[in-house]
């Protein structure tokens, strides 16, 4: 997972350039479709020329999901739109954020970019994205889309993008430990995996950090809430009851050496412990880089354990965003519903890149594939960390509360309701 933050000097470059771009243009945060053409009632483009349109698409796809987009995505295309050109460029992925909120103040943006969930609401919150929501066929291009994915794109009661590309946390499970404990099969649910684990004396399940992608599975797991469905207000819900008695079961868990925390107690990394110490950790379809390799050392992928009944696990991935300063908005939007299409997902899907379909779910190639089936079966339960253009502020404030809970001993009640307020002025 590439766990990408800005910067504090890139916050200030946001700030800066947002300034910039709301004085300069006028166009102001959510910028609609409107362009240099109208959208039909079919959200289709209707360009004021009937020459070929050029579109710039800026991406960081890797050798093998570029060769995979090159070679069977974008031919696709040309054969459906032959009037519409798309340059693909693929940029350095260590600088490419930096290049996208600096092309906002010097008018250099693309038209369309492949960007990561984490950012779209900074983007957003700067003026340089367009609403995809505000195309009137927006509600049934994302019917089919997984609700998880599609809610990195929302903010402030509108969507900003098109989930692109998918992944989240899953059950990574060696059986031979799990047969020590007493379980002969990967546990249904977590009361099962917790009864044999106290039994053991020593830690049975691990997480690497107190940050926001490691430890929010575990606290929607056991059932603490976040913020309200918009994304709009953290008190009354990262405080309540239910989130308050989510870190408490955490502690007790702790306490009775079932839950290791590597960054709080020292422990041995679930990447290493997990081969021989550990029973379960959670963790991305990238473990099971090599399947043949871990499933000869017992290793299986399997979907988080419920517990009262549900799972629960954390959204990453990239989004595919259409810039509001692009003379030809509405080809890049038909572009970005394009790359949400079964077709293109599934040609994106033979390089691994999981796709953002409801109705791939059930696709032969996913289910036919022993570690794409648990990852799309978990995406059902997947929620998105909150999309906001102060995602690292409120990184921050959640793994400031977490250390203090857990390494300095804090009240849980005091502690989630001061980090709730402190949410709460990150999300005005």
């Amino acid at each position: 997972m590439k766990k990408i933050r800005f910067l504090a000097v890139l916050s200030a470059l946001v700030l800066a350039l947002g300034c910039m771009w709301g004085c300069g243009n006028g166009k102001g945060g959510s910028s609609a479709p409107a362009s240099n053409s109208e959208a039909n009632k079919d959200g289709e483009p209707k360009n004021s020329s009937a020459s070929e349109v050029k579109i710039t698409f800026w991406h960081t796809y890797g050798d093998a999901e570029e060769k995979a987009f090159l070679e069977e995505v974008l031919p696709l295309w040309e054969a459906a739109h032959p009037e519409i050109k798309v340059e693909a460029v693929r940029q350095d992925g260590s600088q490419y954020h930096e290049m996208i909120v600096t092309s906002f103040g010097t008018g250099m943006s693309p038209d369309v970019a492949r960007v990561d969930i984490t950012n779209v609401a900074a983007y957003a919150s700067i003026g340089g994205l367009a609403a995809l929501s505000d195309y009137p066929d927006f509600a049934t291009v994302s019917a089919d889309c997984l609700e998880g994915p599609l809610s990195t794109n929302l903010y402030k009661g509108k969507y900003y993008g098109l989930p692109l590309d998918t992944n989240c946390k899953a059950a990574v499970m060696n059986m031979n430990v799990m047969k020590d404990l007493g379980l002969n099969e990967a546990p249904k649910t977590m009361e099962e995996f917790i009864a044999a684990a106290e039994k053991r004396g020593s830690y049975s399940l691990n997480v690497s950090g107190v940050g926001d992608w490691d430890m929010y599975p575990y606290f929607w797991l056991f059932g603490g809430v976040l913020t309200d469905d918009g994304f709009t207000k953290a008190t009354g819900y990262l405080d309540s009851a239910a989130s308050v008695n989510a870190i408490k079961k955490m502690i007790e868990l702790h306490d009775k050496k079932v839950f290791t925390i590597r960054d709080i107690d020292g422990s041995v990394d679930a990447w290493d412990g997990i081969n021989s110490e550990y029973a379960m950790f959670f963790e991305g379809p990238w473990y099971f880089g090599s399947y043949e390799d871990t499933k000869q050392k017992g290793i299986e992928a399997a979907n988080i354990p419920t517990f009262n009944g549900r799972s629960a696990s954390v959204v990453g991935g990239e989004d595919i965003v259409v810039f509001s300063n692009s003379k030809n908005r509405d080809a890049a939007y038909e572009f970005a519903k394009f790359m949400t299409t079964p077709e293109a997902q599934l040609a994106l899907l033979k390089s691994g890149q999981l796709p953002i379909l409801k109705s791939l779910t059930e696709n032969e190639a996913i289910k036919s594939n022993p570690v794409w089936s648990v990852y799309m079966s978990q995406m059902n339960s997947a929620m998105a960390r909150i999309p906001s253009p102060n995602n690292s502020q409120i990184q921050e404030i959640w793994s400031e509360t977490i250390t203090n809970i857990f390494l300095n001993g804090a009240d849980v009640e005091t502690e989630l309701h001061n980090a709730a307020a402190l949410i709460d002025a990150q999300l005005k």
